[in-house]
């Protein structure tokens, strides 16, 4: 199963250093252990973080002749205080966005096998319909049609888990992300190092492995909900104070 998900993953990943690598692994770990517990510290530095990164380089991207300080401060601000103020709806945007990666995933490893996918011949031309449109036409026909379900369906069940289950969605977020990180970004270090062929000597068939992995994502849920309080609903304003 790691040798699978590498191939599906973009070839400038091979090229990340084995130290930040690493480190995203054992931001898995963290996540997978105890993330749900202080989920929205972690996603609001998180934002934070991604908002720094973006407005300094969205100048250099671009083209702008101006400082990406200003940018950066503003895109961090405004990043984390969304992610403070909307903690449930970002948790639901990154358990579908998790659900749809599995389920899309699973379909192509199961179904496609050794399929091959140019990707990067999908150009962005402005029109998000065209570029849906695109991508889908440039699937496998073996794919065409169970691949978008499946994702479809992923994306579509993180939602209603976020909706109707605060506090399992928050757990299971995280635990999923967790294990995706761990499994992924441990395997890319493996490789970096030189030694893929350990990756050969992961027991059992695919299909084992894929439910071993559900298994770690069960098993961080159980870990997660034991230390995670209860998600709290705000009180209503006809509420009577105690």
């Amino acid at each position: 199963m790691p040798r699978e998900l590498l191939h599906l993953l973009p070839h400038d990943l091979l090229r990340l250093s084995t130290v930040n690598a690493g480190l995203c692994a054992g931001l898995g770990l963290i996540l997978w252990v105890c993330g749900a517990r202080f989920s929205r510290s972690i996603l609001t530095l998180v934002a934070v973080t991604v908002g720094t990164v973006v407005g300094m380089r969205l100048p250099e991207w671009r083209g702008w002749q101006i400082d990406g300080m200003g940018l950066a401060v503003g895109a961090a601000i405004g990043l984390g205080s969304c992610a403070f103020l909307f903690h449930r709806t970002c948790i639901g945007v990154i358990l579908g966005a998790g659900m749809m990666a599995w389920a899309g995933t699973a379909i192509w490893i199961f179904l496609g096998g050794d399929v091959y996918w140019d990707w990067q011949a999908v150009h962005w031309q402005g029109d998000m319909v065209q570029f849906t449109r695109d991508a889908w036409r440039a699937l496998p026909p073996t794919l065409s049609h169970s691949f978008p379900v499946a994702c479809f369906l992923g994306l579509a069940g993180g939602i209603t888990l976020a909706v109707y289950l605060p506090k399992f969605s928050k757990v299971l977020a995280h635990s999923l992300t967790g294990v995706t990180l761990m499994t992924v970004m441990g395997s890319l270090a493996i490789v970096v190092t030189g030694h893929g062929d350990w990756l050969k000597s992961v027991p059992g068939s695919l299909p084992v492995q894929g439910m071993a992995m559900v298994g770690w994502v069960l098993l961080g849920v159980l870990v997660q909900w034991r230390i995670t309080p209860p998600y709290r609903q705000p009180p209503s304003n006809g509420a009577k104070k105690s």
